[in-house]
Parts: C-alpha cells; structure tokens; sequence
C-alpha cells in the first residue's frame, strides 16, 4: 500500500491509498496515519482517496476501523471517497457503509468536513 500526502491546508488533510490495502503492506508501521500527519492527525480532518485501492483484506478493514474509532474519540474526522468497486464490494458486503463516512467525490467528502451533512 502506497499512502501520500496529497495536500494540506489548515485541519484539513488529503491523503490518497493506491495498492492493495493488506496486513502486509501495514506492517511496516505501528501508525501509518501518525508517520504521514503527525501525531495530531486525529484531531484535524482527513479525506481518504480510495479509487486507486485495489484490493481490501481484513486487516486493511481493522485498520480503517481502528483510524475511524481514533478520529471519533478525539474530534476529529475522516471520510473515505471514490472507494474503487472491489473494495466498496468488501465494505458494503461487511455493511461498512454504515459506519464510515463515504463520499463518492472529493467535492463530497470535502463538504462533510467543513461541516456540511452532503
């Protein structure tokens, strides 16, 4: 898994996943969010670009799970948008899409940060 930084701007960061989002590709650290943002990141506002995600395991769906839970106990908040169709597959036959936030655009995932229901 390939995570950059795509932009940042105030609280408000961009970051973008290409590859197959995999225990193996996250083991190489304890926090990929945390060595990326900094350890306030789950504080401020992340939009995840998920449309170059090729593939989803379990534990690339406890890792999302376990940033979605930090972002909530500490205020902050993140939004998953443009999930390619294999990996909205996984989430949706998990029932993810009840618990995070999606957008199918940036546009999308933008205004929810800002404080827009969209």
């Amino acid at each position: 898994m390939d995570l950059s930084v795509v932009s940042q701007e105030g609280e408000i960061s961009h970051l973008k996943v290409k590859g197959r989002v995999t225990q193996r590709q996250l083991m190489s650290s304890t926090d990929v969010l945390v060595d990326r943002l900094g350890l306030e990141v789950y504080k401020g506002k992340v939009l995840l670009d998920m449309r170059e995600a090729e593939f989803l395991d379990s534990s690339g769906v406890s890792w999302l799970l376990i940033a979605h839970k930090r972002f909530r106990e500490q205020g902050g908040r993140f939004v998953l948008y443009a999930v390619a169709p294999m990996v909205l597959n996984v989430l949706r036959v998990l029932k993810m899409q009840l618990v995070f936030d999606l957008s199918d655009t940036y546009d999308e995932a933008l205004k929810k940060v800002q404080g827009d229901p969209a």
